[in-house]
């Protein structure tokens, strides 16, 4: 047997560092990348000419292009150093950081070659990466490798839309099948009011051996098979004619879908209800607790009430890492919810929209040498995380980002399916390219993903990175699981520190914590001693998060440190239950909150003053407070809505 390589290196070796301390090791790499390329070119039919004569290249008219070429490069990276600085530890806005080494050689080398991963022919090498990629996380989150589906797209937005569209398909399948097989004469079952319902509650693993039955039986191939159905798809006739075909074959009236998602859901879910044709009327939001996760009791309402006005579910969304504030619904209870009310005839499936948060599943995944109880025991007095982590596994499909805690390049988001016949469903064929007959597995002599995805065009360099990222950090205690335990370690013990202090001011301003962390997000709010008013505060911490947000700057030397905001809305139950909060006047519809994502190791290194960087952001942001508050109250004649 093969000995398994080591995978359990120093996290240090994994960065280049704020600093560039392993220059020396990426520069060797890209010097040995660049190298092989110019080598693989030159030595592809070697006797063939030079197409550019060397003439050209040492000519006048070169000299001219270089000097052009030159002076606008260094116009470029003169600019590009006006970035925001992600790979410092004095960075805390957002959940990027600095890249793996890994990824970072791996997307160099793969853009030199500029796959497109659509085909195989377009792609030949990078495609296997990336549906070898969408496998990884099925194994991750306990999906059947041989029936999902997953493959990398440009971001999480376009993963949650893909879930919805395959999803939406999936769901209104039973229909189409039960009007073809009426008007093919293959069944004697009469539609109705009642069998609608019960066709559109059926479950998706059911749906798959009924589309196959059907295939069988409609004709003597799939294909002639799958033509007699296309009249009756919705893909096919569209929303309003699928609405029409509904009302007329099974005498009901037609009631719109709904889509079911948190009041912490991303935007991109509102958006697609719109793109999609479900409508945003038609979202239907879940409550949250003081924590800011999805109440089951609230789950439970709206399937009862959907149960008892018959109202179809496309699919409810549920949160593993939400970008607010990293929270992670109890996604084991909300399965519960859900099975007990497929059994009493109401079927939901459930998309997890882990974007941020499916990386931490790793945390749960014993490595050869590293085990999550040994690890992992900052979890111990939360073991309801493990707990909805373990559960994504009973969900139907998962949006994963690798460019947030995958610390992969931009873009690279990633869908995978448990059903992955539905990709079936919404296939197109392009036949200049694409050849109708190929799948999706890694394993396939010439594999295809422009078929069955939105996107036409998509770079191979990001499933490359992913791939090569996943070889030497897997995804497991070994690798990324040790590096975001550090990170939620650290958004623990920042949390705890706040808590401990809450009762202390600091010239008349303290920090109050928001969130106990489930991952490695703390959002806070600083808050005067004499403040009266939502108002107060809210002018306080929107000053405090302009000074220390990205902005036009001459130069990166004017960040000391960067954080990001959110707000939240005085609807949520944490604003009635902060102690904090209680006696101020609610003049504002939401608070404005600090927040901090930790997503490098170092902010709990030392600086050049002995103070860690952690230690020094927290002094500094108390001693801003207090000096713009100061300004603030000097600056407002009517301070009675502020202050005492």
């Amino acid at each position: 047997m093969r000995r398994q390589p080591r995978r359990d290196h120093d996290l240090d070796l994994f960065f280049l560092g704020s600093k560039s301390e392993q220059r020396q090791f990426l520069l060797e790499a890209v010097q040995l990348v660049l190298n092989d390329h110019i080598f693989w070119r030159r030595n592809y039919h070697p006797k063939d000419p030079p197409p550019i004569p060397y003439p050209v290249i040492e000519g006048e008219d070169a000299r001219h292009y270089k000097e052009l070429f030159f002076t606008e490069l260094f116009s470029l990276i003169s600019d590009l150093k006006l970035d925001v600085p992600v790979f410092s530890p004095r960075y805390m806005a957002h959940m990027v950081s600095e890249s793996t080494l890994p990824s970072l050689v791996a997307y160099y080398a793969t853009l030199l070659y500029n796959p497109n991963n659509v085909s195989s022919e377009g792609s030949s090498v990078t495609i296997r990466y990336e549906l070898e990629v969408g496998e990884q996380f099925a194994e991750l989150f306990g999906f059947p490798i041989e029936q999902s589906f997953g493959h990398i797209t440009s971001g999480g937005t376009i993963a949650n839309y893909e879930s919805l569209w395959y999803i939406k398909a999936g769901r209104f399948l039973p229909l189409s099948l039960a009007m073809a097989r009426s008007k093919l004469q293959l069944s004697k079952e009469k539609l109705t009011r009642d069998s609608f319902w019960n066709k559109m509650n059926v479950p998706l693993s059911v749906v798959d051996e009924d589309l196959r039955s059907f295939l069988e039986e409609a004709a003597s191939t799939p294909t002639e098979a799958f033509d007699l159905l296309r009249p009756f798809l919705i893909m096919y006739t569209g929303d309003r004619e699928f609405q029409r075909l509904i009302e007329n074959e099974f005498r009901t009236e037609w009631k719109d879908p709904v889509l079911i998602v948190p009041y912490s859901a991303h935007y991109s879910w509102s958006r697609a209800a719109s793109l999609f044709g479900i409508g945003k009327f038609n979202l239907v939001k879940l409550d949250v607790d003081e924590e800011f996760r999805v109440r089951p009791e609230s789950f439970q309402s709206v399937l009862e009430r959907c149960a008892v006005e018959r109202i179809p579910i496309i699919q409810t969304v549920v949160v593993a890492g939400s970008t607010e504030f990293g929270s992670v619904d109890p996604i084991g209870e909300l399965v519960s919810v859900r099975d007990e009310m497929s059994v009493r005839g109401l079927y939901t499936p459930i998309h997890v929209d882990a974007a941020f948060g499916g990386y931490f599943a790793t945390m749960f995944k014993s490595g050869q040498r590293h085990s999550v109880n040994g690890e992992s025991d900052i979890f111990c007095h939360t073991p309801w995380l493990k707990e909805a982590m373990s559960a994504i596994g009973a969900c139907d499909s998962v949006t994963i980002d690798p460019h947030k805690a995958g610390f992969i390049p931009y873009g690279a988001g990633c869908i995978v399916l448990k059903h992955g016949f539905l990709k079936e469903i919404v296939a197109e064929t392009a036949s200049y390219c694409l050849d109708s007959s190929d799948t999706t597995s890694s394993n396939d002599d010439t594999p295809q993903l422009g078929r069955f995805i939105l996107e036409g065009s998509k770079p191979g360099a990001a499933a490359a990175a992913t791939w090569f990222s996943h070889r030497l950090i897997p995804l497991d205690m070994d690798g990324y699981g040790r590096q975001l335990t550090v990170l939620c370690r650290i958004a623990r013990r920042f949390e705890s520190s706040l808590r401990k202090a809450e009762d202390t001011s600091f010239d008349g301003i303290k920090l109050v914590c928001v969130n106990k962390p489930h991952l490695n997000i703390v959002c806070l709010f600083a808050l005067p001693d004499d403040a009266m008013s939502f108002k107060g505060i809210n002018l306080l911490n929107a000053a405090l998060a302009k000074r220390f947000g990205v902005r036009n700057v001459l130069s990166i030397q004017s960040y000391d440190y960067l954080l990001s905001h959110t707000v939240i809305s005085k609807d949520f139950p944490y604003i009635s239950q902060q102690p904090q909060l209680k006696h101020l006047v609610q003049d504002a519809d939401a608070i404005d909150v600090l927040r901090l994502v930790f997503m490098n190791r170092w902010v709990e290194e030392k600086e050049n003053t002995g103070r860690t960087y952690l230690e020094a952001f927290q002094e500094k942001l108390l001693s801003e407070a207090a000096r713009i508050w100061k300004e603030i109250r000097s600056n407002f004649i009517d301070t009675e809505a502020l202050v005492e």
